[in-house]
């Protein structure tokens, strides 16, 4: 188990992950109490600030172009995160998104347990990402539930809404679904949800201003191609030839992987500017 925590930067953003996993439960379960926190895993209201996942802000947009709530703290909780994704890239994905937390553990206990991972690997051209994202976002408007179905933090804040309540056919339903997905990505194309699928990556992928963070292979360094890093990268991404900075969301595992075989001198880390 220790090599689920293995690496400074794993150890850090496992720590997170567990942190604002249990922090969401928290503000969900005791939201009846008080109204200063409240929220699920999509969106969070602090105080008068809502911050909201960016493409169910959009969908609602659409559907209420007329008459939509466009208050000044409605806009700071809809621009905060596409902030966060220009400074820093996609790390709400790597380090708060709880499907991805959830995908993480069941791939490391898959991969333990049955010493492979899947050979498929999902890739999808810009244009059909953007293609793809406009359609999301019309089926998002025209189908006003749809966004909820579409966003894995939308779907277990769904499933765990219909838990409280007993909606057991809705359960079974959102419940299936999710084990869908996670059974596509864990045993046949890796992270095709998160790579393609989700318009909320594709938003905050689009967001991500190329001088943010990001993890680079560094020029002056001789890096010996190992591929380690790429066989470590939970999209399945390829640091080692340097092709990864459009998909990859700042996890840092190829770093620390890196790191821990060259101990200095490691050609991929991270860079600001």
């Amino acid at each position: 188990m220790k090599d689920f925590f293995k690496g400074k930067f794993t150890l850090t953003r496992r720590l997170f992950q567990i942190g604002t996993f249990l922090f969401f439960l928290a503000v969900y379960y005791t939201s009846h109490k008080q109204s200063f926190l409240l929220g699920t895993f999509y969106s969070f209201k602090l105080g008068p600030i809502h911050i909201v996942d960016p493409f169910i802000y959009l969908t609602y947009l659409g559907r209420n172009l007329l008459k939509a709530d466009l208050f000044v703290w409605t806009v700071t909780g809809f621009l905060i995160p596409l902030l966060i994704a220009f400074l820093f890239g996609r790390v709400f994905c790597s380090w708060i998104c709880p499907y991805n937390f959830l995908y993480e553990i069941l791939d490391f206990l898959k991969t333990h347990l049955f010493r492979k991972k899947p050979l498929i690997y999902f890739e999808a051209s810009p244009k059909s990402k953007k293609v793809w994202l406009a359609l999301a976002l019309a089926l998002g408007i025209f189908i006003p539930p749809f966004p909820y179905y579409i966003l894995m933090p939308g779907l277990l804040s769904v499933l765990l809404h219909q838990l409280v309540l007993h909606l057991y056919s809705f359960i079974l339903f959102s419940l299936l679904l999710i084990l869908m997905v996670l059974f596509v990505d864990l045993f046949f194309k890796k992270r095709i949800w998160c790579k393609f699928i989700c318009p909320t990556g594709l938003i905050l992928g689009m967001a991500r201003w190329k001088g943010g963070l990001r993890i680079i292979k560094r020029k002056d360094l001789t890096c010996k191609e190992c591929a380690l890093c790429s066989f470590e990268c939970p999209l399945g991404l390829t640091p080692h030839l340097g092709n990864h900075l459009e998909d990859c969301y700042n996890c840092g595992r190829c770093v620390d992987i890196c790191k821990g075989l060259r101990k200095k001198e490691n050609p991929l880390d991270f860079k600001f500017l």
